[in-house]
């Protein structure tokens, strides 16, 4: 027995709207892939300026960075739950904490007001690396306070 037109219509447009939030999660993916290597980047950059005023840091390489001896991890995260898709990317350093928010309407929230990928792909915004600066500053005070034990 073949299937019937109305099957037919019912399963093409669950496809659809599957390809919908596939294609929304690679684009979330890939978008956050960027904003980590380019948020890596900008904290090593910070930790070299720390180590230039004597802190003890590990900054010679964007995939291995530490302040006081202790690692920092910088990781994009999409949440997939079809059919939606939340992604991130977070910088972590002990209890030192921060999110970087790309939001559905592809604007990025990195402290400060939200800008578009567009804009962030003409040029890296200033709120993206003074929230960079604000994370390696929270990550070296709470490495300070507490010697890197949570």
């Amino acid at each position: 027995m073949p299937i019937s037109e109305s099957s037919k219509k019912i399963l093409s447009g669950t496809i659809m709207e599957w390809a919908k939030f596939a294609s929304e999660r690679d684009k979330m993916e890939t978008i956050t892939n960027e904003l980590a290597m380019v948020a890596k980047k900008i904290v090593q950059e910070c930790l070299q300026f720390l180590k230039s005023q004597n802190v003890e840091t590990v900054c010679e390489s964007p995939d291995e960075l530490k302040v006081l001896g202790t690692q920092i991890h910088i990781n994009p995260v999409v949440e997939t739950n079809f059919p939606g898709v939340k992604a991130s990317v977070v910088m972590k350093c002990g209890g030192a904490t921060r999110a970087i928010i790309v939001n559905q309407n592809m604007t990025i929230s990195a402290g400060g007001a939200p800008f578009t990928y567009e804009m962030f792909k003409r040029g890296i915004p200033d709120a993206f690396t003074a929230n960079a600066a604000e994370f390696v500053r929270d990550a070296f005070l709470w490495v300070a306070r507490t010697g890197g034990k949570e």
